[in-house]
């Protein structure tokens, strides 16, 4: 829902204000330079339950925090607004086979690396984060410090904080419902309403044939192996890989965590016996995925879990299973995967035509 107000301010260049000003006291004809903003309007959203208001359409974004949500804004036709993102180079074939040729010639930031002197520097007028990100404040950039410097900032709906008891956990709303937020915001924020309201027909659609297929008696438990040494980082109830596994026919071992990424020991990875185990590739390096493998089946206690004794691992982008709209591909590759290891029924989709194979 939006609700239309006055804009809240102008970014008509100094040098414009000052020679229009000029102008008249000359007692000159000529016709003020036109406002570039004049057409721009502010809208209030709903962000992470709290009134956010906008001036629309923004025109530079720097989008950090999460690889997918960069796939958000290309879905609902926001290319052209990306002033920077903090995708990992190596993930720009994954878009493009996607969306698209274009995110390769958008500026790259390094995450850890973003600053607000960064964000200065691309000029923003909105920055897109995470509170499992950027806006943690490590690096001093938060929705607060952004506003103090007249910029706008944008929560990726995924990522909101609960508050109360628990200011620390991340997760307010259903997966799915977190990515209709943001595909429908966008699109407002950018302009291209009509583009995003195609998007979210075509991610209901999806989901609708997924949820549609069948499934078995048990689902296939399912573990999320997206990394770590002392312990493992991976995906509780919460957060987008849950709602991936969901849709896809399985069960989340940690569905019953109530947060987004945490962080699990050992003994617990172990204990729940997982029958598949989904490797986030980081595309970092050639032998990344094959190091993680390696690593499991050398480790006491998960080499005789069932996905490990079977060999059933799944590997698929780490840009798939952060929130956004990669994550509905996401599915439809885990869905396939688990037909192919006989871990869920044939449902008889054919994939072809939204995975290429």
């Amino acid at each position: 829902m939006t609700r239309p107000t006055t804009a809240r301010r102008s970014r008509t260049p100094l040098a414009t204000a000052t020679l229009a000003a000029a102008l008249v006291v000359a007692g000159c004809s000529a016709t003020p330079p036109t406002d570039e903003t004049a057409d721009r309007k502010s809208v209030t959203l709903i962000n992470c339950g709290a009134d956010a208001t906008y001036d629309v359409p923004v025109e530079r974004v720097v989008a950090t925090s999460n690889g997918a949500n960069v796939g958000t804004i290309l879905k609902v036709g926001g290319l052209d607004k990306l002033a920077a993102v903090s995708l990992n180079a190596n993930n720009d074939v994954v878009m493009e086979s996607i969306f698209g040729p274009g995110i390769a010639d958008v500026p790259h930031l390094e995450g850890s690396s973003i600053t607000m002197e960064t964000v200065l520097g691309a000029d923003a007028d909105l920055v897109v984060g995470s509170y499992s990100g950027l806006f943690k404040g490590a690096s001093g950039v938060t929705p607060e410090s952004l506003q103090a410097n007249d910029i706008a900032s944008y929560v990726i709906s995924d990522s909101c904080r609960q508050g109360g008891d628990a200011p620390d956990k991340l997760g307010t709303m259903d997966p799915w419902d977190a990515l209709r937020a943001d595909v429908e915001n966008y699109g407002i924020l950018f302009g291209t309403e009509e583009i995003a309201t195609a998007a979210g027909t075509e991610l209901d659609d999806r989901l609708r044939r997924l949820r549609s297929a069948p499934r078995p008696a048990t689902a296939p438990r399912v573990l999320i192996y997206d990394s770590g040494e002392e312990d493992l980082y991976t995906s509780g109830g919460n957060g987008a890989p849950n709602g991936i596994v969901d849709v896809a026919g399985g069960a989340n071992v940690f569905a019953d965590v109530d947060n987004t990424w945490f962080r699990a020991s050992w003994e617990t990875v172990a204990s729940a016996d997982p029958d598949v185990i989904v490797i986030m590739d980081y595309k970092k390096s050639a032998d990344e995925v094959q190091g993680k493998i390696d690593a499991i089946k050398a480790r006491a206690g998960l080499r005789d879990t069932a996905a490990v004794r079977d060999n059933r691992f799944v590997v698929l982008p780490l840009a798939m299973f952060t929130s956004g709209y990669p994550n509905i591909y996401g599915a439809e590759e885990l869905r396939k995967s688990l037909e192919e290891y006989g871990l869920v029924p044939a449902s008889g989709i054919d994939f072809t035509a939204t995975l290429g194979r």
